[in-house]
């Protein structure tokens, strides 16, 4: 029996940014494959992660199309770890969507695709640049349809990374948020997310790290990573213009030109090192191109 086996490549994802809590996010020249396969028979339960979140977004979308889901099964091919602010969740969603828009003829637009991306997620900051690349405000809409723009930033900028073993679940990421903010820290956040796009699209990145001095989620969420803080500052003295807790962490992203980049890199991982945290470092580049179809094939079931 043949089946037909769609491969989605997605790139990761860092969001929030400093200040621009669920609305900033762009997209990492790290790019996952997922290739979902479509057949007739009912397959077995998968007990792995990220496949099964592949597999709920193949079925969200069913369901928006009034259809019966067929027989599915997901190969989930990631480097990007779970719980570590990278957006795999993202990847693993917005990849079951376009799978299931390829496979059924392109029901759903870019609006509907965006919309359910974000469902899945509960906000955009992940989603969107997963879906479309660069850098990205997303926000909901009065009406609940999800409104984005895209962003630009500079082609020279690099992104040093520290993927720490250590893991932060986006769930108990959010638990170590307050229900209510004050007046001050809320301005000062809108401001600061504001300062953050337009100290990129005109290239003014010596703003940046007073564009991602944050009030709402990073000193609250220090507490499940003690050394965040320390580790934003060794990435400035190693010559960054401003380092993140990416997503809900544990990674933190840090912008730099390209010459310190590594020096950046391996000065972050130094720091979690010498408080207690292992893990690695590396460096990348913010990805123009979001997810794409990169392969349709008939395959036996």
């Amino acid at each position: 029996m043949s089946a037909t086996a769609v491969t989605v490549r997605v790139p990761a994802t860092s969001a929030n940014l400093g200040a621009g809590f669920d609305c900033l996010g762009l997209a990492l020249d790290m790019f996952a494959s997922v290739t979902v396969t479509f057949c007739e028979a009912e397959q077995p339960p998968t007990e792995d992660v990220g496949e099964k979140m592949v597999i709920s977004a193949v079925r969200h979308a069913y369901q928006r199309l009034g259809k019966p889901m067929p027989g599915v099964r997901a190969r989930y091919q990631v480097a990007i770890p779970l719980g570590r602010g990278l957006g795999a969740s993202a990847v693993a969603r917005v990849a079951g969507l376009l799978a299931v828009n390829e496979f059924e003829r392109q029901p759903f637009d870019e609006q509907a695709l965006l919309d359910m991306a974000s469902e899945l997620e509960g906000h955009g900051d992940n989603a969107c640049p997963a879906l479309f690349g660069g850098l990205q405000v997303c926000v909901q809409g009065a009406d609940g349809h999800y409104v984005r723009a895209a962003a630009r930033f500079p082609a020279d900028a690099h992104i040093a990374l520290l993927i720490p073993d250590h893991s932060m679940p986006t769930k108990e990421a959010r638990k170590a948020l307050p229900d209510v903010y004050s007046k001050a820290d809320t301005v000062h956040n809108i401001g600061r997310a504001a300062l953050f796009v337009a100290a990129m699209a005109s290239g003014r990145l010596e703003l940046l790290a007073e564009a991602t001095d944050d009030r709402v989620h990073q000193r609250q969420r220090a507490s499940l990573f003690p050394p965040l803080f320390d580790i934003f500052a060794a990435a400035r003295a190693a010559g960054a213009y401003a380092a993140w807790l990416s997503g809900a962490g544990s990674s933190v992203a840090a912008i730099c030109p390209e010459e310190p980049a590594r020096a950046v890199a391996n000065a972050m991982l130094a720091t979690a090192k010498a408080a207690g945290y292992d893990g690695r470092a590396l460096v990348t580049r913010i990805a123009r191109e979001g997810a794409t179809v990169s392969r349709v094939e008939l395959v036996e079931a």
